[in-house]
């Protein structure tokens, strides 16, 4: 019995470690996959014409030097200069190998996610929630009464609004 308990025991650890190896470098390794496809696809061009291309194989292996190393931001920042450097022909670049590599760039490459502090979007018949901080006194009119735990009613006749009348 005691066998078993520890054949399952190493099992599942094994299962586990596993699970986790692959959650925590599936990101890492879905990143540099996509700079491979890159590459693959700038050598297939460079085999079939006489353009110089090893600006743009230098600015791909800073790319996948920053993914290897985690840092996102910079890999951003590198993908965008070699947008660029596809956008403005650089080194006498074709306009349809650029344009290719271009859109399969776009393609390939990770989106970036949303930042959170993202407006809400709001449509017709939405309104944008508000609140009002608890430690403020919250009063009907300027140098009024505080209002009580429920809050203060305007559509009560007996709250003075100097701005309403007019």
């Amino acid at each position: 019995m005691g066998t078993n308990i520890t054949t399952y025991t190493l099992l599942v650890f094994i299962t586990l470690t596993c699970a986790f190896g692959l959650v925590f470098t599936g990101q890492a390794l879905a990143a540099d996959l996509w700079v491979d496809e890159v590459l693959n696809m700038v050598n297939f061009e460079k085999a079939n014409s006489q353009t110089n291309y090893d600006p743009y194989v230098a600015q791909l292996h800073k790319i996948r030097a920053a993914e290897q190393q985690g840092n996102h931001q910079i890999a951003k920042v590198e993908t965008d200069r070699f947008l660029k450097m596809l956008q403005d022909r650089s080194y006498g670049f074709n306009e349809v190998s650029a344009d290719e590599l271009y859109n399969f760039t776009q393609s390939v490459r990770p989106a970036e996610p949303a930042p959170a502090t993202a407006g809400i979007e709001l449509g017709i018949d939405h309104e944008r929630p508000m609140s009002v901080p608890e430690h403020i006194t919250q009063t009907p009119f300027e140098g009024g009464p505080p209002c009580q735990s429920a809050g203060c009613d305007y559509w009560m006749d007996d709250v003075y609004d100097p701005g309403a009348a007019g």
